[in-house]
């Protein structure tokens, strides 16, 4: 609802800057139906000292749905588990590395100029493979994680 609708009671603050501050604990905004946060330029969270490992600094959403972007601009995806991912193309590609393996073993054993052939490009795959995997941890974000 627009705030310009709205009947009932409320408190309007208005200014050309308003801070609020807790000096010995903590600040809470609680709301029956939304929070809305708006700026012209930007809306900026900072939570602790900027470079630092430790873990009580964190930036915590506890939401059963989160979405990153609006409706209009394109088509919600789901977030990929890095871990998760980066365990099932490891077992894809291990899985084809032995089928490689053991297609060279049989075409050694039923012809061996067929398998010398195949040894290239089998080799080629497996190396493939192994530089792939060697990039994994680049696709895996150090600061945003999910559950």
């Amino acid at each position: 609802m627009p705030i310009s609708e709205y009947k009932g009671e409320q408190i309007a603050l208005s200014s050309g800057r308003l801070f609020f501050n807790s000096r010995s604990d903590s600040i809470f905004l609680n709301a029956f139906q939304y929070i809305n946060l708006s700026a012209g330029d930007k809306v900026t969270i900072d939570v602790g000292v900027v470079d630092t490992d430790k873990e009580e600094n964190i930036f915590l959403v506890n939401s059963p749905k989160i979405q990153f972007g609006l409706d209009s601009k394109g088509t919600a995806e789901p977030i990929t588990k890095a871990e998760q991912l980066d365990n099932t193309l490891t077992n894809i590609m291990e899985s084809l590395a032995t089928y490689v393996d053991m297609l060279q073993a049989c075409s050694q054993i039923a012809d061996p100029a067929m398998a010398q052939m195949l040894k290239i490009p089998n080799d080629h795959l497996k190396s493939k493979f192994r530089e792939i995997k060697k990039n994994f941890d680049n696709f895996k974000s150090k600061i945003s994680f999910t559950i």
